[in-house]
């Protein structure tokens, strides 16, 4: 009975990894350029990060403006964030900001700029994920 146990529970164990092995390559890959992070490689070779610059304001919240680029001659839709961080690099999970549209049309130049919600913020992570 306990032989019986353990070969079943090596076959569900194999099955589980065989699975695993199975899945896309590009899922959940995030590529990083800078403080900009895209949603997978695919998406990362269309777009070119062409300046990002960061102010703090006069009431001390932290202003970021990122300058992008599509490399490709089609349109396409994504979504954006920002994630802010305070002066040890940890994200301010207390303030997240939410997922809004953006457009590139072929060849476009965007700016994206974003105030964090708190004051303390000294740098910022730009997340961008296509969507299809």
């Amino acid at each position: 009975m306990l032989n019986a146990l353990k070969r079943i529970c090596l076959l569900a164990g194999g099955l589980l990894l065989l699975a695993g092995c199975l899945a896309p390559k590009t899922s959940g890959v995030w590529v990083e350029k800078g403080r900009i992070i895209l949603s997978d490689p695919a998406f990362a070779a269309n777009l070119e990060v062409v300046r990002d610059a960061r102010e703090k304001t006069a009431e001390g919240f932290l202003h970021a403006q990122v300058t992008l680029q599509n490399l490709n001659q089609e349109d396409f839709q994504c979504q954006y964030c920002f994630e802010w961080r305070d002066e040890n690099g940890l994200m301010q999970t207390h303030a997240p900001t939410p997922w809004r549209p953006l457009v590139f049309h072929g060849g476009e130049v965007k700016e994206v700029d974003g105030v964090s919600p708190l004051q303390g913020a000294s740098d910022f992570r730009l997340k961008l994920r296509r969507m299809d």
